[in-house]
């Protein structure tokens, strides 16, 4: 039945719920006080209105959601249990009116003070007791309940200035954390008139506001009678406190897991914005902050690379290992410059099969770099077959050369099988030393295969007359060997780097979102490219070892 349907009340208006599931526009049900009902229906342009009459969110403007929970409508539309009328700390309103008193008790000649408030000469807010109080006929003062707030003077820049103002360098600010007790020592004179509060703030001096965050609000009343709210943090439109901003922002650019933060804060006994309100302020806040930022150093690095030909180094990396990634991120390095030049985040949702996601990461990220004029000469990547494959079918002017890491890690796997034999027990004590002969032959061969082959061949001198190893022998002159002669010539190696930059921020075995892949790869991207060539501290010994412990 369409009329029992839940359908938008607006005239004109046909949205109704049935079929627009994962539809953006939402339904709003009317609000129960009586005044702000009578807004609604008056909007709707209708006369006769079914009994439960809905408004879809078109109808209104986009600041009129609550910027943690959308599609919810903020309080002040709805008149919702929980929600207070006040005026906006921005807000000024004019009430003009006539009163005769008979009695007006002042207390020294007082002059304006910051804001528009009155206060004497000794700091302290003058106190005005009227009584028998006639109002002129004509003249009626506006029904408004509102907080202590002040309207600020023409002479004065407005507050909503100020928060500008202070918000934008609050990040500058030093933070520490305080505890409740004392907090209240602090609070214990007004600061309007400066009476004590109490000795010790008592609750019902003190109203806590709930659903803060990190931001601690407090609404005080002294003994005069003054009331006021005090914040803990500076205020940005949208975050509830620059504090709850400023700790998701620092949370993901640390690479920390929300969750173990959050289990941080419970055993601390510190508040804390919720998983919610992270996922929304990184949404709002952060991600657009990454994307902004990435672009401008993506567009710096492919410019420098326009002007020459470009070395790239490529390298897959899924989520997950084994055959169960969800996602794989192929990520491209220019050589020169030792910087990320582009990636691209495949979801296994996006392929055919698990295998495919790594040739189409590489296919996109090398089109895309091709597409901002860049012309590359030669491509370093892993041994995959079908990247293989791709390179000689698609892109046979270009130069293919396999990463050495990868045919050492190779190698390596083939040689502790093979000393788990009878026949070769001892050479399992050999296989560090035949990585880094591997390493040597291709790092010093001066982009000659011949020499290569040779220093690599001569392997089996190192053992001559003192151990006998045919799975040595057989392997020094495999196939696997006469590919990687021709494609170890300029001894490409820097994704090992830079894919330990990654676990900082996308570590294995952990789920992410789609976004959270795309915006953290963004985040290692801008990591590396801003140590890269930076001078680091070199041991003698090391330079000894070509592989050490990577493989």
């Amino acid at each position: 039945n369409t009329d029992t349907m839940p359908h938008c009340a607006a005239f004109g208006c046909n949205f109704q719920s049935k079929g627009n599931k994962s539809s953006d526009v939402s339904l709003h049900s009317f609000p129960s006080d009586k005044k702000r009902r009578k807004e609604w229906e008056d909007a709707c342009g209708r006369i006769q209105l079914p009994k439960d009459p809905r408004l879809c969110s078109r109808h209104f403007s986009p600041d009129a959601f609550e910027a943690f929970s959308r599609p919810q409508l903020m309080k002040e539309l709805t008149c919702a249990d929980g929600f207070k009328r006040r005026l906006k700390p921005n807000c000024s309103v004019d009430v003009c009116y006539s009163v005769n008193t008979d009695h007006i008790y002042a207390a020294v000649p007082a002059e304006e003070g910051e804001g528009g408030e009155l206060v004497n000469q000794g700091g302290q807010s003058q106190d005005l007791f009227f009584s028998d109080n006639e109002f002129s006929e004509g003249s009626q003062p506006q029904d408004i309940q509102s907080d202590s707030e002040y309207n600020a003077s023409s002479s004065e820049p407005s507050q909503s200035t100020q928060e500008s103002q202070t918000s934008n360098d609050s990040h500058k600010d030093r933070l520490f954390i305080v505890f409740e007790e004392q907090l209240k020592k602090l609070l214990q004179r007004c600061i309007k008139c400066g009476s004590f509060i109490s000795s010790m703030i008592a609750m019902e001096d003190m109203k806590e506001m709930e659903n803060e965050g990190s931001q601690l609000t407090l609404e005080l009343t002294c003994a005069n009678g003054c009331s006021y709210r005090w914040q803990s943090q500076p205020t940005v439109s949208g975050t509830k406190g620059v504090g709850n901003l400023l700790l998701a922002a620092s949370v993901f650019f640390s690479g920390i897991h929300f969750a173990k933060f959050e289990r941080f804060c419970k055993n601390m006994n510190l508040k804390t914005i919720s998983e919610d309100t992270y996922t929304t302020l990184r949404k709002k806040y952060v991600f657009p902050a990454i994307e902004k930022t990435w672009a401008k150093e993506q567009n710096a690095v492919l410019g420098s690379m326009k002007s020459r030909e470009v070395v790239l180094c490529g390298d897959g990396r899924c989520d997950s290992p084994g055959h169960c990634a969800k996602y794989c991120t192929y990520t491209f390095i220019d050589v020169e410059s030792q910087k990320g030049a582009d990636f691209k985040v495949i979801s296994c949702t996006q392929v055919s099969s698990l295998n495919a996601m790594e040739i189409r990461g590489f296919k996109e990220a090398l089109k895309s770099i091709e597409e901002n004029g860049v012309k590359v000469s030669t491509i370093s990547t892993d041994r995959h077959p079908q990247i293989v494959k791709e390179m000689r079918a698609s892109n046979p002017e270009k130069h293919h050369e396999f990463d050495p890491w990868h045919v050492a890690k190779g190698v390596s796997k083939k040689l502790a099988i093979a000393a788990k034999r009878k026949e070769c027990v001892g050479l399992g004590e050999w296989i560090p030393s035949i990585v880094n002969h591997l390493w040597w032959s291709a790092q010093t061969c001066e982009g000659n295969a011949e020499v290569l082959k040779e220093k690599w061949v001569s392997v089996i001198h190192r053992v001559t007359n003192r151990h006998d190893w045919p799975v040595l022998q057989r392997l020094r002159l495999k196939n696997y060997f006469v590919v990687f002669f021709t494609h170890n010539l300029t001894f490409l190696h820097l994704f090992q780097v830079y894919h330990s930059m990654y676990l900082k921020y996308l570590p294995k075995r952990t789920h992410f979102g789609y976004d959270v892949m795309i915006h953290a790869s963004m985040l290692a991207a801008l990591d590396h490219n801003n140590n890269a060539n930076r001078e680091q501290v070199s041991v003698l010994l090391t330079q000894l070892s070509f592989l050490s412990t990577t493989v």
